[in-house]
């Protein structure tokens, strides 16, 4: 039996989003930094009356954190809002920019890639359907 390939046959959804070819861009910051996300008041939380399940844990932290290049909030490869909801996680997105030498390989940084992937998926409503859908 030939395996199927769920995501290229899909009818009605959308393909996953391929990251941005940017070819080695040149390092254009100096610090990378994780602070308190700006928005972090505005951000989706867990109710207080609601239960923490698999479709809503990433909303039942407190606070949201960003990663700073020179003071500046960063976003995700497809200009989506990066609020991650463990400041572990946006210090391992840090260390991925920090290990960035003179020029910026994409491909080296996997969970940048995974983070903007997941955030731009989400955002996906006929991704989500599809995905809903098959599970």
């Amino acid at each position: 039996m030939k395996a199927s390939r769920l995501f290229s046959t899909a009818v009605g959804a959308t393909k996953m989003p391929p990251t941005p070819n940017y070819q080695h861009i040149k390092r254009f910051y100096k610090n990378v930094t994780v602070i308190e996300h700006p928005q972090s008041n505005d951000l989706p939380k867990l109710e207080k009356d609601e239960s923490v399940s698999l479709n809503n844990l990433s909303l039942s932290h407190d606070k949201y954190w960003a990663v700073t290049l020179d003071g500046r909030v960063t976003k995700t490869f497809f200009k989506d809002i990066l609020a991650v909801p463990s400041r572990a996680f946006a210090v391992a997105l840090a260390e991925e920019w920090e290990a960035q030498g003179e020029k910026i390989d994409l491909k080296c940084m996997p969970l940048n890639q995974l983070l903007s992937k997941g955030i731009r998926v989400a955002n996906d409503h006929a991704l989500v359907t599809f995905m809903q859908e098959q599970v």
